[in-house]
């Protein structure tokens, strides 16, 4: 049986794959999402530390691996290697497409920040008038020391479990923006232009999260950006980026050619 590790478009092509080869697979979350049609996966939902991963790799008589988490799940990216090391279990990472048409990055209005605290620096040298954070509803602790002092919005899914984790942290309401977006840059723009805003907040989330039509919507507003760059993967990931790719991979672990 495979593991694999989803809640993002790229989970549920990869588990499309595996259902087209007939393998089957346990489709793993964090939180409990919309289901979709899994003709050969099971679904679980809930955190794992390592103890309890290892657990579940051996169990389920685990042969391979597949992260295709959200790159910012840093925590779980180093379980699965740790709990995959302690089993020896062969990892694959499911990788997004990050690439962005240079003419979107110009240096004049869009920087990067290695982490969310050197976002909060940089914006704060910036001084913008108000911030769009698009970052997720689970980075807003991570920028309470802006928010505390200085004006931002946050986007958040247009969810009660959203909405209540914010609540939770003590953001203000009306400082929220709930929606799902439809990756249309016409909505983007929209949004910049309604509320005035002068500087957007994102993370480098790649195609799957729309950054290169907030990125066009900004060009197109001539709004500032901050990208917040994705953390590194661990060095026993063997990245791949195709289904293609995967589909030889799956292959090659079931000791098929």
């Amino acid at each position: 049986m495979i593991m694999l590790f989803g809640g993002t478009t790229e989970g549920r092509q990869a588990a499309g794959l595996l259902d087209r080869l007939g393998v089957h697979y346990l489709y793993s979350t964090k939180a409990a999402s919309t289901g979709f049609v899994m003709t050969h996966g099971q679904s679980r939902s809930g955190p794992l530390n390592d103890m309890t991963m290892v657990a579940l790799l051996a169990e389920r008589k685990i042969r391979l691996v597949i992260d295709a988490a959200h790159p910012f799940a840093i925590g779980l990216h180093r379980t699965i290697a740790r709990a995959s090391g302690t089993l020896g279990l062969p990892v694959i990472r499911f990788e997004r497409d990050y690439r962005i048409d240079p003419d979107l990055l110009d240096p004049a209005r869009v920087r990067y920040a290695g982490s969310f605290a050197a976002a909060i620096a940089l914006l704060t040298i910036m001084n913008p008038r108000l911030v769009l954070a698009s970052t997720g509803v689970q980075t807003i602790e991570m920028l309470r020391p802006y928010w505390n002092s200085r004006e931002m919005m946050v986007r958040i899914l247009d969810t009660e479990r959203s909405y209540g984790i914010a609540r939770s942290a003590g953001f203000p309401p009306e400082r929220l923006l709930r929606m799902t977006p439809s990756g249309s840059q016409d909505e983007e723009e929209a949004t910049i232009r309604t509320f005035g805003i002068d500087c957007l907040l994102c993370k480098e989330n790649g195609t799957s999260g729309f950054l290169p039509v907030k990125l066009a919507a900004a060009r197109s507003c001539g709004t500032a950006v901050v990208i917040v760059r994705r953390p590194d993967l661990p060095a026993m990931f063997r990245t791949l980026t195709s289904t293609v790719a995967l589909q030889q991979a799956v292959m090659e672990a079931r000791g098929e050619q």
